[in-house]
């Protein structure tokens, strides 16, 4: 899910930084669009509550001259980061460490744990998540105040019939929400986590459009690889053979539903998709055109809400397992790698 996030706002921040560039702002970065889309930015205008607004929205300004291009330097963001980049290094490392140890079990013949290889399950989407977010500050409290003494009337004015419609996050919907392709929050999570006010006073970490077809097949890659780990304890010693069938009946199903269940969200970015579809049971996208069939409106959402159930099933069955199996674990277990094996020996 966090992979799925970054590579989406790694697209959008990219996007960005392409944007600004064409306006002449060079000392615009990746830091300063993740900075925008994690609502670092506040808009103060004379008729309406301060708002956040993300970088799709700053460019719109800019081109249109009702601000300056916010001069808050890159070094600054960082500061107001609760995680720098050696804090990210550090976990980075000690991930690469466990992944390390558990191939050198392996090539000792020592015995890997349910546990270890969970962890090194996770290693692959986090190295991922990690790769998307370099950029990325995190957890910045303070926002950048923009202030213009235009107001939001005059903006919605100026920019023409699109900017009429109906706004249901910030005035500016209009400009950050029409490359959504139909996606929109399920209602239930509209107002959901402290968004009851509106304008929003912050913008939530979800708040993304769901990435293009290459992003999506990454993100699908990513998560095969992942579940595929937890096939690799096909061959694990386990107490009882009961607990041998509930972990490889739990990795194949967490497999199958990365593989066939990741294909979905990636045919969802194609033109030709036009099914209702929930996307990690917070994102719908909405059919287009009249008279949807049954098969659009129902078929493939009940599908995937039943392979989510499978899915969370496996997940907790696994999980399980890995709690149980410490009452007997094999005896190498306990063993350290020997590291000297590795090194080379010259003959005297």
């Amino acid at each position: 899910m966090l992979t799925l996030f970054a590579v989406a706002q790694w697209n959008q921040a990219r996007a960005s930084v392409a944007e600004m560039k064409e306006l002449g702002e060079e000392d615009w970065t990746l830091t300063h669009a993740f900075y925008a889309n994690a609502g670092g930015f506040l808009l103060h205008t004379p008729d309406c509550p301060p708002f956040p607004i993300n970088a799709k929205s700053i460019h719109y300004l800019c081109s249109k001259r009702w601000i300056e291009c916010p001069r808050v330097s890159r070094h600054d963001i960082w500061d107001r980061s609760k995680a720098d980049k050696f804090a990210k290094l550090v976990a980075l490392t000690q991930a690469a460490w466990l992944v390390t140890q558990v191939i050198a079990r392996a090539v000792q013949n020592l015995a890997i744990t349910p546990l270890e290889l969970f962890a090194v399950a996770f290693v692959v989407p986090t190295l991922a998540t990690a790769f998307f977010w370099a950029n990325k500050p995190q957890d910045v409290n303070q926002a950048t105040t923009i202030k213009i003494s235009s107001s939001v009337s005059e903006i919605i004015q100026t920019a023409g019939e699109a900017a009429k419609r109906p706004w249901s996050d910030t005035p500016l919907d209009f400009i950050e929400k029409p490359s959504w392709n139909n996606w929109a929050r399920r209602p239930v999570f509209k107002y959901f986590g402290g968004l009851r006010t509106r304008p929003i006073d912050r913008i939530p970490n979800d708040y993304v459009a769901p990435p293009s077809g290459r992003q999506s097949i990454i993100v699908w890659v990513v998560s095969v690889i992942h579940a595929a780990v937890h096939v690799a304890g096909w061959s694990f010693s386990f107490p009882t053979r009961a607990e041998v069938l509930i972990w490889r009946c739990s990795s194949i199903v967490l497999l199958l539903f990365m593989i066939t269940g990741g294909l979905i969200p990636v045919l969802s970015t194609k033109p030709w998709f036009n099914f209702k579809f929930t996307l990690l049971w917070v994102w719908e996208r909405s059919i287009q055109g009249p008279n949807p069939t049954w098969v659009q409106r129902y078929l493939l959402d009940v599908v995937s809400e039943l392979a989510y159930v499978m899915y969370i099933i496996a997940r907790i069955l696994i999980l399980a397992e890995i709690c149980i199996t410490f009452r007997s674990l094999p005896a190498s277990a306990y063993d350290t790698v020997n590291w000297t094996a590795f090194l080379p020996h010259i003959g005297g």
